[in-house]
């Protein structure tokens, strides 16, 4: 789902082009530069390169790393919520700091009664945040960044998943701030919405397609996540559903005065819940709206990737089918204070299309986006002759100066 005054000067690249490689990320202007630079790239980079294949055998955070290799899911740690439990698997599982991510405690999720967590983020009240526009900077700039939380990529691991085909999983991840406490989703499905996923057989990891927050997750100190996923097999037809982890954490950034990447594991009893995320200090939220304005009629593959703040890894916005123009979807990313926001869209034509049909390629298009308080950006991401999407940016900050 990235990133004082009137914030920084507006500043982007353009870069377009067919490719079947993904092309590098456009070079960014320098100060004080502040129109558009375009150019057409060459077909020997794969900086936006992410595997579309979730059940590859392996990714790049579960590589065999020699002496210290993945957990499997044959001896993958497991346990419950109970505190004594998790110190257990924590602190003796032998090098569990090396064979994953950075375990970190998991705690009960909030039922009723007493909760570690219950009054500093009002865990009972399971309303959804709201974003508001109801503050007028007009006559004067009251903004000041804020420290976020861009979630890049979330899995489950240590999966057992014995039957045929794939799981499909559903339920929730959400994040919490402690000055507007309510959730704030970043993964949201129900049964009815289930999402089949691909688990590998040797480690039981499967990727989770993360949606956008409703707006950007402030972290001045802390913050809390909660989450409760469910699976199916697709063989299963009496629609009971199994509970495979549930809980939650909180998401701590005390005394960093620089922006960091951080992947963390949350060990449960039926698998573990991998999640990678940026904390970014001194950051705005960038509002990024599309509309498919041109589309053929067989409709189009679609895939929207960023980079926020200088990071190299890429943010999984959409990816999907499109058949009829008008289809709209709005994601919000976080970017650093005086920094870059890139976007790359990428179109193709439909699996289902003749193979004279398909000579074209894909079309790709790319631009990089100077962060501020205040603005917006309107460009249109030619995709060749056969596609077109409105891109608007929009930059906003939820701090105030009272």
């Amino acid at each position: 789902m990235e990133i004082e005054g009137g914030g920084g000067e507006s500043a982007e690249s353009l870069v377009h082009g067919r490719s079947k490689k993904r092309p590098p990320s456009p070079s960014l202007p320098g100060d004080g530069e502040d129109s558009p630079k375009s150019t057409t790239s060459g077909d020997d980079g794969d900086e936006w390169f992410i595997s579309d294949d979730s059940g590859s055998e392996e990714d790049e955070d579960y590589e065999d790393q020699g002496a210290y290799p993945p957990f499997t899911s044959d001896n993958f740690p497991t346990a419950s919520s109970d505190y004594d439990e998790q110190v257990s698997v924590l602190y003796t599982t032998p090098d569990i700091n090396r064979r994953g991510p950075s375990p970190i405690m998991l705690f009960p999720a909030f039922k009723t009664g007493y909760h570690l967590f219950g009054s500093d983020y009002n865990l009972a009240d399971k309303s959804e945040v709201s974003v508001s526009n109801d503050w007028d900077c007009s006559n004067k700039c009251h903004c000041y960044s804020m420290n976020l939380i861009q979630f890049i990529d979330a899995k489950i691991a240590g999966y057992q998943h014995t039957h045929p085909g794939h799981a499909k999983i559903f339920g929730f991840i959400a994040a919490r701030e402690k000055i507007k406490p309510l959730r704030n989703y970043v993964y949201r499905r129900n049964i009815d919405n289930c999402e089949a996923v691909s688990v590998k057989r040797k480690t039981g990891v499967a990727r989770l397609s993360l949606n956008s927050p409703a707006r950007v997750i402030s972290m001045p100190s802390r913050a809390l996540i909660e989450f409760e996923l469910h699976a199916i097999s697709e063989d299963k037809t009496d629609g009971d559903d199994d509970l495979i982890i549930e809980g939650c954490t909180e998401l701590c950034n005390m005394t960093v005065s620089e922006s960091f990447i951080q992947n963390q594991r949350l060990y449960g009893q039926r698998c573990a819940l991998d999640i990678k995320y940026l904390v970014l200090i001194n950051a705005m939220e960038a509002r990024v709206d599309i509309e498919v304005i041109r589309v053929p009629a067989h409709g189009i593959n679609l895939k929207l990737l960023a980079k926020t703040s200088g990071f190299s890894n890429v943010i999984r916005l959409f990816r999907g089918t499109v058949m009829e123009v008008g289809f709209s979807a709005s994601f919000a990313v976080a970017v650093e204070k005086h920094n870059y926001l890139d976007l790359y869209i990428e179109g193709s034509r439909r699996d289902d299309l003749t193979p004279a049909q398909k000579m074209r390629g894909n079309e790709w298009w790319q631009c990089g986006f100077g962060s501020r308080y205040h603005g917006v950006e309107d460009l249109v991401a030619e995709l060749g002759d056969f596609a077109a999407v409105s891109v608007k940016i929009s930059f906003k900050s939820y701090e105030k100066r009272s």
